[in-house]
């Protein structure tokens, strides 16, 4: 699997993951912005650990900048869940971290109508 199947399948995988898991993938510092508000550090744990995990997500309409350590990551997302559904667009940016990459961002814009 090549190095950006391999976010595709990381930042797929972060949708339905548990809590835990996901934190693991994240940069200690990650920035979130979401249509609702930002949080970063310890507040996305917060979020994460509080927060509506997804049954299942579709990843569409992908598109990718790739640098030697650094991978940016755009698409839409239909997601589902107990709570129900959501359509978003979203970017996130992936950094190497020593042997592992972690989510440095992710923006989510809501998609209505």
């Amino acid at each position: 699997m090549s190095r950006t199947d391999n976010r595709w399948a990381d930042e797929e995988a972060l949708w339905t993951m548990g809590a835990a898991e996901a934190w693991r993938r994240m940069h200690p510092s990650c920035v979130m912005v979401f249509p609702k508000g930002l949080m970063q550090g310890g507040e996305v744990r917060t979020w994460l650990d509080a927060g509506r995990r997804w049954t299942a997500a579709r990843l569409t309409d992908r598109r990718m900048v790739e640098t030697e350590d650094c991978v940016v990551l755009a698409y839409r997302v239909t997601a589902n869940g107990k709570n129900g559904d959501t359509e978003a667009l979203c970017s996130s940016t992936w950094v190497r971290q020593k042997d592992d990459w972690q989510m440095i961002q992710h923006q989510q814009t809501t998609i209505t109508g």
